[in-house]
């Protein structure tokens, strides 16, 4: 993982764009996890990358 989080934007819209396609793909009714799943990653990501987190 890069210091600079702008480096690794592209990917990460990228991949952000094939799961929620996956997630569209499925049946309506098994689409709450993917979501739920998406959002624990994200939030995972965000995390990281706060530096008011790192500062404390």
């Amino acid at each position: 993982m890069s210091d600079d989080p702008t480096t690794e934007t592209p990917e990460l819209i990228e991949a952000m764009r094939a799961a929620l396609d996956d997630i569209e793909s499925r049946e309506l009714g098994d689409r709450a996890g993917g979501y739920r799943s998406l959002a624990d990653g994200l939030r995972a990501e965000l995390e990281q990358s706060d530096p008011s987190r790192s500062a404390g």
